[in-house]
């Protein structure tokens, strides 16, 4: 048996759904969400594309085993704590994945979250909010508007205004500043070291309506 075929049959054998998705993610983080495909995904992981059929359907199913992933890193605190904290830490965490897989954001931010694990999540959050005897159209709604907020953040953070080709930049700004003074004085007050303050206010005055 040629060295070829031996590591082929190796590299299938240790093969596992596991593997493929966190290889998947270190992908997309390294080479964009445009340009990972299975083909490149299979190179890779040194096997054969067929090889990964064995373990996952489409990419689809890898991008949702990646949601998964990423969502059960979440942890949830003892429910012994106010309703605040709990959704604090939830939220810092969901901030922290933002940061973490730039790349993927885009998709776990927009992802249907139907699985097992994802509903799981969800669930977990209602049952924050009805513990505070809230109805479950109020706890309904306020997981909406903590999931647009969440969402609005971490795309911005990672993929939006700042990065973008059409931001804002002192260089691209009209000759004469005082047609938007306001905006040159706060514009300094978008960058980077400013993000863990603004995230902190806007949470501190969303849950403030709802507790």
């Amino acid at each position: 048996m040629s060295n070829t075929i031996h590591q082929k049959l190796k590299t299938k054998e240790s093969l596992s759904k596991e593997r493929i998705v966190r290889t998947a993610i270190e992908m997309i983080e390294e080479i964009g969400i445009d340009k990972f495909s299975l083909r490149k995904l299979a190179e890779k992981l040194n096997c054969e594309a067929m090889s990964i059929y064995y373990h996952v359907k489409n990419k689809d199913q890898i991008f949702d085993e990646i949601v998964d992933l990423l969502i059960s890193s979440i942890q949830f605190e003892s429910d012994t704590l106010a309703m605040k904290q709990q959704l604090i830490s939830v939220a810092r965490q969901w901030r922290f994945l933002a940061k973490t897989y730039p790349n993927f954001f885009p998709i776990l931010a927009t992802h249907q979250l139907n699985t097992n694990v994802g509903s799981q999540f969800m669930n977990q959050i209602l049952m924050i909010f009805k513990k505070e005897n809230l109805s479950i159209q109020q706890a309904s709604y306020f997981l909406r508007i903590l999931n647009y907020y969440l969402i609005g953040a971490g795309v911005d953070e990672t993929k939006g205004y700042r990065s973008g080709s059409s931001a804002v930049n002192p260089i691209k700004l009209d000759s004469n500043p005082n047609h938007y003074s306001l905006l040159v004085q706060a514009m300094p007050y978008w960058a980077d070291s400013h993000y863990d303050e603004i995230f902190e206010l806007g949470l501190e005055m969303l849950l403030a309506k709802m507790v």
